[in-house]
């Protein structure tokens, strides 16, 4: 059981983490509106002989291979709490789960977030409309799945206080 402070210091930070979350979702938003405010202007100017497609397979490729990678990545950071430890102290004011959880939300969440950057990429190369969408559309919603859970802090914090 969590003494209040403990409780405190949770629910403040993950406040904090929900928000750190939500402005990395946002910014796929924000990618999405600036490809269809500038899609009628940009001019695809591919040079003749540019492997597009090759490209596009590669990208789609990385973002399997990114989806794989962070829900292994997300288990392993959780499950293993002890190697973050930070080199320096963390404030008082901020309980140690917390900035572990914080870690592991900003790392997933970046990784997931350059899955939409590939369809960026492609829409700004070569216009293409679907594979941005269909890109920004996976990074979301892989995002929306591995969104950061209460549940997953409490836990972690509780192993914690067991490793103490």
């Amino acid at each position: 059981m969590m003494d209040p402070s403990e409780a405190k210091k949770i629910d403040s930070g993950w406040l904090v983490i929900l928000f750190i979350w939500g402005a990395i979702l946002g910014s796929l938003g924000i990618y999405l509106a600036v490809c269809l405010v500038l899609g009628d202007t940009l001019t695809g100017s591919m040079p003749d002989g540019f492997p597009l497609t090759t490209l596009r397979y590669a990208l789609f490729g990385i973002s399997v291979f990114t989806l794989v990678a962070v829900h292994f990545l997300r288990g392993f950071l959780l499950e293993n709490p002890g190697l973050m430890r930070s080199a320096r102290p963390v404030p008082s004011s901020q309980h140690p789960a917390v900035a572990r959880y914080t870690v592991v939300v900003i790392i997933t969440s970046a990784l997931l977030e350059s899955i939409g950057i590939y369809g960026l990429i492609l829409f700004l190369l070569a216009r293409d409309s679907l594979s941005l969408y269909q890109l920004i559309g996976l990074s979301a919603l892989a995002m929306l799945y591995y969104r950061p859970k209460k549940v997953d802090l409490l836990d972690l914090a509780e192993r914690m206080k067991k490793m103490e």
